[in-house]
């Protein structure tokens, strides 16, 4: 009897395994179509970029905005790209910030590392967008950072996003 439970059990995956195959094998090109298969494809050029994103441009200056949640205190913090400054207990690095070209759509990219200075290991690392900033954001129990825009200068800080309150 349990023979033959283990070999209803192993059909279906027999049985998967070869539709599967036959699947998965390389298909005629269609006549009168001009896709073609993989194998007689172009090669992608290795330095092609690939991810499609809107145009940006290096800003020298990283506008956040942090929040202190025990107090409510909101504060406007500028960064500049490459330094380490720091905000209460934070350490923030900004180690680039990019802006939307003028036409596109007002939005800021900054990579930031921020490190809480009683612990070794930060509490965020990574990108950090301003329309979105729920996407990669940072998780700590007092503080919260986000960024805002990126800039030329502190005192001309852009909207990093059109949707972005105050």
């Amino acid at each position: 009897m349990r023979w033959l439970i283990v070999f209803l059990l192993l059909l279906p995956t027999t049985a998967l395994a070869q539709v599967a195959s036959e699947t998965l094998a390389p298909a005629a090109p269609v006549e009168g179509s001009d896709l073609t298969p993989l194998e007689d494809a172009e090669p992608v050029d290795p330095n092609a970029p690939r991810i499609i994103a809107p145009p940006t441009e290096l800003r020298p200056i990283a506008h956040l905005r942090g929040l202190d949640k025990m107090t409510g205190r909101v504060e406007d913090i500028f960064v500049e790209t490459g330094t380490t400054l720091q905000w209460e207990r934070l350490e923030i690095a900004a180690l680039t910030c990019r802006q939307t070209v003028p036409g596109e759509k007002p939005d800021a990219y900054a990579w930031l590392e921020i490190r809480d200075i009683r612990n070794t290991l930060p509490s965020f690392v990574g990108w950090m967008i301003a329309s979105s900033p729920g996407i990669n954001a940072m998780d700590h129990p007092r503080y919260d950072v986000w960024v805002r825009s990126c800039s030329t200068s502190t005192g001309a800080a852009e909207t990093g996003s059109a949707n972005q309150s105050d």
